[in-house]
């Protein structure tokens, strides 16, 4: 039980003498008090929500294994408004003040980390991400922080750009040498994503591009994800974690235990080399290493090899497969988004015609590409759930609204950033909302999106991740051909983790742009239609002026423009 129900189960459990705590009359008598005090007397009673997850956790954990606590959180919000009880102890937020209020910096520190919401690595060390002392998270992230520096990010930006090249050459050569033009992308974001990663974590590649295929290992992080998300519902529940624990396949514990050990493996044999190539283990071994047991706690300039391992386990995941898991989602919307897609190319192609021009700094300095990135960020974030923290002893204010010490508070992101509270047409992808130019999205809260989360806490390797999607999607709009995207995909299925596939053309994939993609039905419309007030009647006039009228995608994007076209 939570705490804030043990001032009504501690008499309640007091049993008479010669009665049995576990007579089912008496086990009757403790839930009806848990029940009646979690409703009404409660000081969460306030908030609103669904009855039942206010009794119990049962209902959010069932949510979750579901695979559907994303769209629950969603609609209880849009059911109860911006601040919702989804358990005894538990409140979710969709604000931005709260975004701020939850994981901003405040006088006396930001709130503590949920321990019931996070898993300790194999070895019980805690790494950066579920670590809940403040000092053991400080220390690491100081130590940390200079692999994802910005001088840093300029001496990986060869090694990023060398295997973005790879990806895009291996795709022209897939196509070139009679292969089927059909390939599942989601598979090539995360070959180069996990390559970059392990390049920059260990010094050395996974060689997944080469191989045109998942390394092992990789192939066991994926099989241990659903081991990871029971394991995660049982640490919440003392009570039912045994039989949350029992519904994980033994072959699965053991391929989620082999996982962490294969990257301590991988951190052993990089420690044994003399490399001098800047990597994130050289950025961590900058004042040494210590060999204690545990965590070194002496000062705060040091980290044992125990941190580094739990540290890598981590790490490896986090800095590849949602890079990944963005990359597919923004290439899924671009395909199913015609006019999108071509307002992208032609901004790529007409600021920066030459291959050498492809760096960060320039990447960085285009706006619809931002746009697009953060439309993706918000139609499909990586990180779906929420970062549970607990509002300290004394109690706090979170959006306007006093919440008592103890009580878990989260900010759940897919939902916050579907809200109809938040957004207009929150459901569609519309990049244009991001440039502050279109009246239509005057009353959307865009600080409400934070993916990378914010404060002390926020992701440490934002701006290398925003480095490695901004450089893929220019090399794939740079080599886009209208054809080569396979639109008929349905949201539900990519959702559900159905693989997106794309068609490729030998055209695209050339090393000099298509010309004729300048001049294409799609930039023209994308021109007059997103770039002015004129209507589609004026677009379809100028189409036929150049004789595009008869072009076989016409009939689809004049049913595309139908659809999407709102009034300024």
């Amino acid at each position: 039980m939570d705490n804030l129900q043990r001032p009504v189960l501690e008499p309640v459990c007091s049993s008479p003498a010669g009665s049995h705590p576990t007579n089912p009359s008496m086990l009757l008598l403790v839930y009806a008090g848990s029940t009646i005090y979690a409703l009404y007397l409660s000081p969460l009673s306030r908030f609103p929500g669904p009855k039942l997850w206010a009794i119990s956790r049962i209902p959010g954990q069932l949510s979750v294994l579901q695979g559907r606590n994303h769209l629950d959180i969603l609609a209880l919000h849009e059911r109860y408004g911006p601040v919702v009880r989804i358990s005894p102890n538990e409140l979710a937020f969709n604000t931005p003040q709260a975004f701020r209020d939850i994981y901003g910096a405040r006088p006396g520190g930001c709130f503590a980390k949920d321990r019931s919401h996070y898993l300790p690595p194999a070895n019980g060390i805690d790494h950066l991400v579920c670590a809940v002392d403040n000092a053991v998270h400080t220390r690491q992230r100081r130590l940390l922080a200079h692999a994802f520096s910005e001088r840093a990010l300029r001496d990986q930006e060869g090694l990023t750009r060398g295997y973005v090249d790879t990806m895009i050459g291996k795709l022209r050569a897939h196509i070139t040498k009679g292969h089927s033009p059909r390939v599942d992308i989601n598979n090539w974001m995360n070959y180069t994503t996990f390559d970059i990663t392990g390049d920059l974590m260990f010094g050395e590649s996974f060689d997944c591009l080469k191989d045109s295929r998942l390394h092992p290992w990789i192939q066991l992080i994926f099989s241990s994800m659903k081991a990871l998300a029971i394991a995660g519902v049982a640490n919440q529940s003392p009570i039912l974690g045994t039989i949350f624990h029992a519904l994980i396949p033994k072959e699965v514990k053991r391929k989620a235990i082999q996982h962490f050990d294969l990257a301590a493996q991988k951190v052993d044999r990089r420690l044994e080399t003399n490399m001098t190539r800047p990597d994130f283990i050289s950025a961590i071994l900058q004042n040494g290493l210590s060999e204690a047991k545990g965590q070194y706690l002496d000062g705060e300039r040091i980290m044992t090899r125990a941190e580094i391992h739990s540290n890598a386990f981590i790490l490896i995941v986090a800095g590849s497969e949602t890079s990944a898991t963005l990359l597919s989602g923004c290439i899924f919307y671009l395909c199913t988004n015609p006019l999108t897609m071509s307002r992208l190319v032609s901004e790529i192609r007409s600021i920066f015609a030459k291959e050498d021009e492809i760096t960060f700094r320039n990447a960085a300095s285009l706006p619809y590409l931002a746009a697009v990135i953060e439309e993706s960020l918000r139609m499909h974030p990586p990180f779906v759930t929420s970062l549970a923290r607990v509002v300290p002893p004394d109690g706090s204010i979170v959006d306007g609204h006093y919440v008592p010490g103890g009580t878990v508070a989260a900010c759940h992101h897919y939902a916050s950033y579907h809200s109809t509270s938040n957004f207009s047409f929150p459901h569609t992808f519309l990049p244009e909302r991001w440039l502050g130019q279109d009246s239509r999205f005057n009353r959307d809260k865009r600080d409400v999106l934070q993916p990378f989360s914010l404060g002390p806490r926020n992701c440490l390797g934002k701006n290398l991740a925003y480095c490695e999607i901004r450089l893929i999607l220019w090399d794939i709009a740079r080599f886009h051909d209208r054809n080569a995207c396979n639109t008929n995909l349905a949201m539900q299925g990519f959702a559900r983790g159905l693989h997106t596939f794309i068609r490729l053309n030998p055209s695209a994939l050339g090393l000099v742009p298509d010309k004729l993609m300048a001049t294409t039905m799609e930039a023209i419309i994308g021109a007059v239609f997103l770039d002015s007030n004129q209507n589609m009647d004026i677009a379809r006039n100028v189409i036929v002026e150049l004789g595009l009228l008869e072009s076989d995608c016409w009939q689809g994007t004049l049913a595309y423009l139908s659809c999407c076209y709102m009034p300024r």
